[in-house]
């Protein structure tokens, strides 16, 4: 592939420029793109791949990815930091404290909710979703990936459930047989 590095940013029109910079603040392309100022009329699909053409604009790609390790260079945070602390969230091993009404400190393990949205960003991050769209070649370590996150989530939404019913004390349903 061709190396983009010394993007002019006068070889990029307005509107990719508003595109990259809505990218940064929010890491999605759909969102960039309406955020953008996007007038298109079609279906939510129309849009997600108007985003994903203008996100794959070599130029455009060039200037994020360059954007990119300025941040990195300029914040003392590293991705390692950000995948450690995500996959942290994504198996559930952080918790928030709370203070009850008697004043009683406890705590409450992360959401379902919040570990399945940590997972999303790990896939972006670590690009697996672009990674299933290679060549069948490639494909085996991807789909390994994809396996074991599929049987971790499985796992997890088990361990939320009992966590659940531990934190709000509520006794587990019993199993009606049905004849």
């Amino acid at each position: 592939m061709e190396d983009h590095e010394d993007v002019n940013l006068t070889e990029l029109t307005t509107y990719q420029l508003k595109f990259i910079d809505e990218y940064m603040k929010c890491g999605n392309k759909r969102q960039a793109m309406l955020n953008a100022g996007y007038k298109g009329k079609g279906k939510r699909s129309t849009v997600t791949s108007s985003a994903a053409k203008l996100y794959n604009v070599p130029k455009v790609k060039a200037e994020i990815e360059r954007r990119r390790r300025a941040l990195a260079e300029e914040n003392m945070i590293d991705s390692k930091q950000i995948v450690n602390r995500l996959s942290k969230m994504f198996n559930g091993e952080l918790s928030s404290q709370f203070v009850t009404k008697k004043g009683d400190v406890i705590d409450v393990p992360i959401t379902f909710k919040n570990q399945i949205e940590a997972a999303k960003v790990l896939v972006n991050i670590l690009g697996i979703a672009e990674q299933n769209n290679k060549p069948k070649e490639e494909k085996p370590v991807t789909q390994k990936l994809a396996e074991d996150l599929e049987e971790m989530s499985k796992m997890f939404l088990e361990q939320s459930k009992k966590t659940a019913v531990e934190v709000k004390g509520i006794p587990e349903p019993e199993k009606k047989d049905k004849e």
